[in-house]
């Protein structure tokens, strides 16, 4: 019984924490409560072991939402972004667990992701050969599938979205930005970093974008995060 109140009341605080988190947070705090209770219930000791692994399950779901991974994100300021950032690699997130299920969960989407290492570093966007220089005076420079882009951006640090223009201002995109420590995520939406792809690479009609696009195209809500350090 001592085990049953105690495991009880380790539900009662997590429900409380419930009231300033969001869907996913829910999800994540309702499977460990209901860990704690079926354990306390059925006499199981190995109620820290199982709590432990939805934890573990909780922060990799976590890692692969766009909530999550802009819920992680340290306070975006302009001065953060001055400087030169060179791509190490790319995210691959969900907008909704329900699409992150439907792409096949955690798992399927860390192999995604690399698959999606390997398109990208065929049409140019690979380690070491693709840097974003953002200045203070709004403007920036990057080079892209083996090109060099320059236009304007601008940060909404509320709403955590970066905008940017290229091609002399003709095209413009919008994408969510995450900063951890001395790492940025440019998190695209699959489509538009194919078009963007095909706007500054000298590939936009080899073989080798037609698969990164068959690929990025086979699933829907998916945002793919160019990772940049400093």
């Amino acid at each position: 019984m001592k085990k049953i109140t105690s495991s009880i009341a380790l539900l009662a605080l997590a429900g409380l924490s419930l009231t300033s988190c969001g869907t996913t947070g829910q999800s994540v705090l309702g499977n460990v409560g209901s860990a704690l209770v079926q354990n306390a219930l059925t006499g199981n000791g190995t109620t820290g072991q199982t709590t432990t692994n939805v934890a573990e399950e909780g922060t990799s779901l976590l890692g692969n939402l766009l909530s999550g991974i802009l819920g992680q994100s340290a306070t975006l300021s302009q001065s953060s972004l001055i400087g030169t950032w060179t791509y190490t690699g790319s995210d691959c997130v969900f907008e909704s667990e329900n699409l992150l299920a439907k792409a096949g969960g955690t798992v399927a989407a860390n192999k995604l992701e690399s698959q999606v290492n390997t398109q990208l570093a065929k049409i140019g966007i690979k380690e070491g050969s693709c840097t974003f220089t953002f200045n203070k005076d709004n403007t920036y420079t990057a080079t892209i599938g083996g090109r060099t882009i320059s236009g304007t951006y601008a940060l909404d640090t509320k709403a955590k979205t970066l905008r940017l223009t290229y091609l002399a201002g003709l095209g413009t995109m919008t994408c969510h930005v995450a900063k951890t420590g001395n790492t940025l995520s440019l998190l695209m939406e699959s489509s538009k970093l194919l078009t963007l792809a095909k706007a500054v690479s000298a590939l936009s009609n080899s073989s080798s974008l037609k698969l990164a696009s068959s690929l990025l195209s086979n699933y829907d809500g998916l945002y793919v995060g160019l990772k940049l350090k400093k």
